[in-house]
């Protein structure tokens, strides 16, 4: 895939996060899963205790939107200061 790129953002619901990313030209695919956790596995019923932020993984186009522009996009949706891994 020419000029992909990834990257990981963890912003709360995953589900909305991933919905508004698809939405923006350049983002050509998105998944969501769990990161930083204190296990190797987790999932929706046990990630408060596995300690897991949920995640985006985000494929984007680098020749149609930027680094930069994501990451606008991004502050855009979540809170920094928030203490529930946004």
């Amino acid at each position: 895939m020419k000029n992909i790129k990834i990257i990981y953002l963890a912003g709360g619901c995953f589900w909305g996060t991933e919905g508004y990313f698809k939405r923006i030209k350049g983002i050509k695919k998105t998944l969501v899963g769990y990161a930083n956790g204190i296990s190797d596995e987790t999932n929706y019923e046990s990630v408060a205790r596995t300690d897991h932020a949920e995640t985006v993984k985000i494929y984007y186009d680098f020749s149609r939107i930027s680094l930069t522009e994501i990451l606008l996009h991004y502050f855009r949706i979540i809170d920094p200061k928030s203490i529930n891994r946004q």
